[in-house]
């Protein structure tokens, strides 16, 4: 089974690992756009979006904007790819988000 997953919990570290029956078989990291991570392994291993099983998130806790990217990503490509029953998961923030008011202009 080939699955990739995301791990975005880290707003400026992101991680997008390919798996083949729960061995990691590669992985991109650091301050990544992550569809075009997903691209580059898929490419660089012949693969297609279709010839994956599973795209899962890490639902957290971590970032706020983070998870909600990691997991708008996987859902997506789940629902799709037509993979039933392996989308809508849902974050786990940790605590409830910190939101600040935007600062007013000088």
């Amino acid at each position: 089974m080939m699955k990739i997953l995301i791990d975005s919990t880290d707003r400026y570290i992101k991680t997008v690992s390919l798996f083949n029956n729960d061995t990691k078989i590669d992985f991109l990291e650091g301050d990544i756009d992550i569809t075009n991570a997903i691209s580059v392994l898929l490419k660089k291993h012949n693969l297609k979006p279709s010839d994956i099983d599973k795209y899962e998130s890490n639902t957290g806790p971590g970032s706020y904007t983070g998870i909600r990217i990691g997991l708008a990503v996987s859902n997506i490509l789940n629902w799709a790819l037509q993979h039933p029953q392996k989308y809508q998961q849902v974050p786990n923030y940790g605590s409830e988000p910190n939101i600040t008011p935007r600062k007013k202009p000088l």
